[in-house]
């Protein structure tokens, strides 16, 4: 189930309180769940986050307490390490016919560090999106 910023729902779980639903289950790769429990243990909760100028494939990490979703973005979902992953608008429009899952690449040396947290550990996360049938559709990277 999604559920939109500003609906009321993310709020109720930033204060602490439980939620009465579940969320889609979004599946990692083991490295991306090392990679996860890392920035966990160095940062505190964190959030993947699809925004809406990203390239569709590259989620940025940002700790949960400084994550702020716009009007309209979407949660689509939970990873491994209770890892709460988030789309801008754009992204989540036919969500119900795929499958997203997190994987980690690592980060060319000429690649520029941006904001997102496991760019510092030498990474980068990427998506790779499939059909509900399996067949795979796209694969950053």
């Amino acid at each position: 189930m999604l559920h939109h910023a500003g609906s009321g729902q993310r709020e109720r779980h930033l204060n602490g309180r439980k939620l009465d639903h579940r969320h889609r289950a979004v599946a990692t790769s083991d490295d991306a769940r090392h990679v996860l429990q890392l920035l966990n243990a160095m940062h505190g909760q964190v959030v993947l986050y699809l925004p809406a100028d990203a390239d569709g494939h590259t989620p940025i990490c940002l700790r949960r307490s400084e994550f702020r979703p716009e009007p309209g973005d979407v949660l689509a979902g939970q990873t491994a390490w209770h890892t709460e992953f988030w789309m801008a608008d754009r992204f989540h429009v036919g969500l119900d016919d795929i499958d997203v899952s997190v994987d980690v690449r690592s980060r060319p040396g000429d690649e520029p560090r941006t904001a997102s947290l496991e760019t510092a550990c030498g990474f980068r996360f990427a998506l790779r999106i499939h059909r509900a049938e399996g067949e795979l559709v796209e694969e950053a990277s």
